[in-house]
């Protein structure tokens, strides 16, 4: 937010065409500090009517000086208006950030906890020589409805009668990068604001600020998956990243996101051809060649969809397989995982009223019949977390209402080896549903890693070697790790594999900011990665570099409270601490 665009001040106050008795916006100032408070001389991010750079998702504050007519007579209330690359003028609604109310607009007034609504200001920006009477500051009354506060709507200022005289208002503003529809806010848009009166009677001669877009690299933005197993980034053989994701939290729709530079970068794919299916509750996916497999549950019913990677060799970066029916159900919570077995074969695994159900899609595409586990044996199961192992095994690892957690395999002739008992202790309410993370398989070993979390919070972790009995269960995590942090029924925590090391992400549940650890030489103590965030997911895996790095790259939830817009790429570089956020 410190780039700075446009004239410069000087060409810039030859914009301004107005005289001292004439009505008008002659003077702005951008501010990038949002915590600063209303009145005071700093956080600017340029001087007096200088254009700047924004961020998206980076709130901003805008102040405008504003001059009424001395013939002008009773109080007037104003709002404020935008027009995006120039195009036409476009009332500003008032909607929260990263949660809005009801709508996710490409830009909105939003809360802020610097100042309250209505706060008056002082004369701040010294622009004109004129009497000065107090303006307001403008910002969204925090848990008030979208339309209305104590002002009456959120959207516009207080009356003013400043007649012949000049005042100054702020307001608390968002640029985002995906909005409803879903569109799209891209780098070099730009953002051009001023203040009407609320009918939309213009003020007369006007110097606006006109603000252009940046996207911050490494930021992704969107929602994250309520629930995911493993949704990237995926690398391509060419070292393409994938990512999956929703645009909005009001606007569900599936997307596939491409990085063509090692995540600094991000931009959907193949929109026009995305899945009709929304609602990205539960999505789990794996990447065979080049084909990302992916297996997604709503409340009715399990989809599969398919998607081909930049390295197809006839059809790069497309929708292939889409809403193909896996099996309906109705998920008292959902949570589904799939496992592709060498014959192309596809095992998948979803929650049914009270039990896990799971069907197989033959290698010619034909799915078989939904069958429940442990259809008339207690308790009644959830969180299902799936691996292939040697041999086309898959090994299958879940929850139990009482707190259990289970092991079992799906062997190649279709039967279900016997329960074994992982762990109690896992808690009873919904929110511990998912207690089971992403499941790990070391070929060279024949060696299923299972980590858990249980009610105490910390994670834990077994193993099945050579389809013996599971190890004894060993400490993860010295810290408590956050589960259900927003409607999740997970532990916000990932797990990968680099060779033989198990390395683990999670948020930590009193700072929710993020830590690692690795069991390099036994389970390390936490190493502080990520903080000043209230972290709520992270999903990730391990691949080299186009230059050589080996790096465990990882999309994580900054705080949006089950919102949009702070979805974020990190970067660990194995064998290292180093950390591109």
């Amino acid at each position: 937010m410190n780039g700075r665009i446009g004239a410069g001040l000087g060409l810039m106050m030859l914009a301004w065409t107005g005289g001292a008795g004439l009505g008008g916006q002659p003077n702005f100032r951008v501010r990038s500090d949002f915590a600063a408070p209303l009145n005071a001389d700093r956080g600017w991010a340029g001087a007096l009517n200088e254009d700047v750079t924004i961020g998206a998702d980076r709130p901003f504050r805008v102040r405008f000086e504003v001059q009424r007519p001395s013939e002008a007579s009773g109080p007037r209330l104003f709002r404020l208006q935008y027009r995006r690359n120039a195009g036409a003028w476009t009332d500003l609604e008032a909607q929260d950030f990263p949660k809005p109310d009801a709508g996710t607009p490409r830009a909105s007034i939003i809360s802020c906890a610097a100042y309250a609504n209505g706060a008056a200001t002082i004369d701040l920006l010294a622009g004109l020589p004129t009497g000065f009477r107090p303006g307001t500051g403008v910002s969204l009354a925090e848990g008030a409805p979208t339309r209305t506060n104590a002002l009456g709507a959120p959207d516009r200022t207080a009356a003013w009668a400043g007649a012949g005289a000049h005042g100054e208002f702020e307001w608390a503003l968002v640029v985002r990068r995906y909005a409803d529809g879903p569109v799209t806010n891209e780098e070099g848009d730009t953002f051009e604001f001023r203040m009407v009166e609320a009918d939309g009677t213009l003020l007369g001669a006007y110097r606006n600020p006109v603000l252009r877009l940046a996207v911050p690299p490494g930021h992704v933005g969107g929602t994250f998956v309520e629930t995911p197993g493993r949704i990237g980034p995926f690398q391509a053989s060419n070292g393409d990243l994938y990512f999956i994701m929703e645009p909005a939290e009001t606007n569900n729709a599936f997307l596939m996101i491409l990085s063509t530079d090692n995540g600094i970068t991000w931009r959907e794919v193949d929109a026009v051809n995305r899945p009709r299916t929304r609602d990205l509750e539960s999505v789990d996916a794996r990447l065979v060649g080049d084909t990302i497999h992916i297996i997604h549950q709503v409340t009715e019913s399990a989809r599969y969809h398919t998607f081909r990677t930049s390295d197809h060799p006839a059809r790069p970066n497309t929708w292939a397989v889409r809403d193909e029916r896996a099996g309906v159900v109705t998920a008292v919570a959902q949570m589904a995982t799939l496992a592709v077995r060498s014959d192309g074969s596809v095992a998948a695994f979803y929650v049914g009223p009270t039990k896990i159900h799971y069907s197989i899609r033959s290698p010619a595409g034909a799915w078989g019949p939904v069958t429940a586990i442990d259809a008339d044996v207690a308790p009644n199961l959830a969180g299902p977390q799936a691996v292939l192992g040697a041999n086309d095994t898959v090994h299958l690892a879940y929850y139990g209402t009482d707190g259990t957690l289970w092991y079992r395999r799906l062997l190649p002739s279709g039967a279900l080896t016997a329960r074994e008992q992982l762990a109690a202790g896992a808690g009873t309410a919904r929110k511990h549903y998912g207690s089971v993370l992403p499941l790990l398989y070391l070929r060279e070993t024949n060696t299923v890693v299972i980590l858990y979390r249980l009610e105490s919070g910390t994670l834990w972790e077994r193993r099945i070697v050579n389809d013996g009995p599971p190890t004894a269960a060993v400490r993860v995590t010295d810290r408590a790790v956050i589960t259900n942090a927003v409607d999740s029924q997970q532990p916000a925590a990932d797990a990968v594999l680099d060779g033989a090391t198990v390395h683990v992400l999670f948020v930590e549940e009193s700072s929710r900011s993020l830590f690692s650890t690795h069991d390099r030489g036994g389970w390390q103590p936490a190493t502080l990665q990520v903080d000043n965030i209230r972290g709520s997911w992270v999903r990730g895996s391990v691949y080299t570099r186009p230059d050589g790095v080996r790096a465990y790259g990882y999309v994580y939830d900054a705080g949006s409270e089950g919102g949009a817009g702070m979805n974020r790429f990190g970067e660990l570089v194995l064998g290292d601490t180093s950390l591109r956020k």
